[in-house]
């Protein structure tokens, strides 16, 4: 008897122990929330350049199946939703605009030719839920570029 109440008063763990594994523990759940925020914008950064990318083809896509006489020859303006789906100017789920500006092309730049059968775009995306965002060297930092080049095919 006086075994099986000395083997019971030793079971269980000490103070030291649980003290222990409650630090661990503390530490481990303390860093995974200190990524947290690392992780929600890193998710919100590829969102965005996912819908740019989707955006982007869109219009390329819709430059290159329209004849080469429909393509703009003024700055034209398009605004699409969350979804990166086409939306009008009014609509209230505006997420992106995007500002088409047809550029000449110059094929040799020493001898200042222009190519008639290329025009290029430049893309400019912004992420703004305004209709009347303005695309400006004032903001530059919240929208991206890119450069797009048509190719006369038909």
């Amino acid at each position: 008897m006086k075994n099986l109440i000395k083997s019971r008063s030793q079971s269980g763990f000490s103070l030291v122990e649980v003290t222990l594994a409650v630090a661990i523990a503390a530490l481990a759940i303390i860093t995974l929330l200190g990524l947290l925020p690392q992780g929600l914008e890193m998710a919100r950064k590829t969102s965005v350049m996912v819908n740019d990318s989707n955006i982007l083809e869109q219009v390329t896509h819709d430059m290159e199946n329209a004849t080469f006489d429909m393509l703009p020859t003024q700055t034209l303006k398009k605004y699409y939703n969350d979804q990166g789906r086409e939306v009008q100017q009014d609509a209230k789920d505006i997420s992106y605009v995007v500002q088409i500006e047809p550029q000449t092309v110059v094929a040799i730049p020493q001898a200042e030719k222009t190519q008639p059968y290329m025009k290029r775009m430049l893309i400019k995306i912004a992420t703004s839920n305004s209709a009347s965002f303005v695309f400006g060297t004032n903001n530059t930092a919240s929208y991206v570029v890119f450069n797009q080049l048509i190719v006369k095919t038909r």
